[in-house]
């Protein structure tokens, strides 16, 4: 959960007898405060691309996100925030959605052993995985006949974009509509016309959150590679390279950052489920000699398989990600048996299978998370508890967040002994001990009002909002417990004061939804007061931000 290092511990296995002993009562206050879970999974961290030590895939880091983005029980190493604000974001609950998309709290850091192997080599592990036996056929052919075979014409990727559209800022419009120019002008945020049109302006934009004003680039960049709405010229075809592979890897995780999931399904779509030989540089072997393995980043791959999710199709989504985690176990048994990753005669160094054993349990570690995730948004809460002890043996180092995951599990099942035993696992695994008394804080609040001891969480979570790492997760769940004793005044000056104490960093999706609707309780000048807070986003935040949080 944290970068401190914590302790492993012997993985209690959660009865049945247990769990089904547990009351009607507590289950139904569990579910009411978990929030609506639907359709609700990780998206990439965007600028983790542009920050590796490590030449990776567009988006390693996948599982992560910005501390800006949400608050979550793992304070310092966020997850995504909830990617429909018409469902999950629309709760006021203690737990803010925050465990149905919990996500691995940090990916292991990988340049250490990277730097110990050549570029060529660092290529190969990044960029290895195991086609199909169709496309693997395509590809010996590509190679045995000297860059004079074409696929068949059904088998020709044409990718091309689905939307073109420009992006307005819907913040901006709305404050220039009720206060005009000077006040839509304090906006001091990038945009298109201020960066340079090339993957270092993305940088700059992904950076200050622009989200939109990157997915208009993007649309810039894939029409220059003749892979827009419409061909360029004459030829009706485009070269895939490993270039446009990460473009479409930052789009797709841009359209899924801003809800978009139909168009970022769509211009998936044609990239043939990734794995069409066109997806490999062994079909380019004349711009890429002597290199293998997919362009396809592997964030991309995982997002793809995310998205059916998004759009309610979880049993889709979940057997795409079996089916990743199944290429992902080959590999790591290629290495582990003393072959290369992708099983071939290929002759490998120690340092290199060492470097490369390290990246793919980390990438293991990132489907297992997923999966986890995914099955607790089906409410699966069995299968989603099994999951989450099988990481528990994989990812020992943070076993802090995977047990305090696994006790918020047990409150939506309404097992609280089940749930406690799991929060004393999580505080025990943790060797900080200043964190440690913040989490036990935390987790009794979590406790008290699932006991229906409504009056005394507030203070609890207050006393741990006192650590650095918990205070917003801590903040934001003391104010939503004091509806429970309907202190909405008191709620809303703490989100309040939270918010203005530093307003780039807590005007976060999952805060504003709870103080707008904790406005709309109080009934007196509800309006006026989303409207300053609307002012404040417009002057503090780029236009990624989700207008709908605001319910103007």
């Amino acid at each position: 959960m944290m970068d401190d290092q914590v302790e492993s511990s012997q993985v209690e296995t959660v009865e049945s007898k247990e769990l089904d002993t547990e009351s009607t009562a507590n289950k139904s206050m569990a579910s009411g405060l978990s929030g609506d879970t639907s359709c609700t999974a990780s998206t990439p961290n965007i600028s983790s691309y542009f920050n590796q030590a490590v030449e990776d895939d567009p988006f390693g880091s996948i599982v992560t996100e910005s501390t800006k983005e949400r608050s979550t029980s793992a304070p310092a190493h966020p997850a995504p925030a909830a990617p429909s604000v018409g469902e999950s974001q629309e709760q006021s609950s203690i737990f803010n959605n925050e465990l149905s998309n919990q996500n691995p709290p940090s990916v292991h850091d990988v340049s250490e052993t990277v730097s110990d192997v050549s570029p060529a080599e660092t290529n190969r592990m990044f960029d290895a995985w195991i086609p199909t036996e169709t496309t693997r056929r395509f590809l010996v052919q590509a190679l045995a006949t000297g860059g004079k075979f074409h696929l068949p014409p059904d088998k020709v990727l044409k990718p091309r974009l689905a939307m073109a559209d420009t992006q307005a800022d819907p913040v901006y419009q709305e404050t220039f509509k009720l206060r005009g120019e000077v006040e839509s002008q304090k906006k001091q945020t990038l945009n298109l016309n201020n960066v340079e049109q090339n993957m270092s302006g993305l940088q700059q934009l992904i950076k200050a959150e622009c989200w939109r004003s990157a997915l208009d680039l993007t649309v810039i960049l894939l029409t220059n590679m003749n892979q827009g709405l419409q061909p360029v010229g004459n030829s009706m075809e485009s070269v895939i390279s490993e270039s446009s592979m990460k473009v479409w890897a930052v789009r797709v995780s841009l359209l899924t950052k801003l809800r978009m999931y139909s168009i970022a399904e769509a211009e998936c779509q044609q990239f043939s489920h990734m794995d069409s030989p066109e997806l490999h540089f062994e079909f380019h072997h004349q711009l890429y000699p002597g290199r293998n393995g997919s362009m396809v980043p592997f964030s991309l791959r995982l997002l793809y398989a995310c998205l059916p999710q998004f759009l309610g199709r979880h049993n889709e989504s979940l057997d795409r990600l079996f089916y990743i985690r199944e290429q992902v176990t080959k590999i790591l048994h290629n290495l582990q048996s003393g072959g290369c990753e992708d099983g071939g005669a290929t002759v490998i160094s120690e340092a290199s299978r060492t470097a490369s054993l390290s990246l793919w349990r980390q990438r293991e570690l990132q489907v297992l998370y997923t999966l986890a995730s995914g099955l607790t948004d089906m409410r699966e809460f069995r299968l989603a508890t099994k999951m989450y002890e099988e990481i528990l043996v994989k990812d020992a180092d943070n076993a802090c967040f995977t047990y305090s995951t696994l006790a918020r599990v047990c409150l939506l099942m309404g097992a609280l002994k089940c749930a406690e035993k799991y929060f004393k696992l999580s505080t025990d695994a943790c060797k900080d001990e200043e964190l440690k008394a913040g989490l036990a804080l935390l987790h009794s609040g979590y406790l008290n009002v699932c006991s229906g001891n409504y009056g005394q969480a507030p203070a609890l979570f207050a006393k741990a909002a006192t650590h650095p790492l918990l205070t917003t997760l801590a903040k934001n769940n003391a104010a939503a417990s004091m509806l429970y004793s309907e202190q909405v005044k008191t709620a809303t000056l703490v989100l309040e004061e939270l918010i203005m104490s530093d307003p780039s960093k807590y005007l976060q999706d999952t805060i504003v939804t709870n103080l707008c609707s904790f406005y709309e309780l109080e009934v007196n000048a509800a309006l006026v007061k989303k409207h300053r807070l609307l002012f404040l986003v417009n002057q503090h935040k780029g236009n990624g931000f989700n207008i709908n949080c605001l319910k103007v």
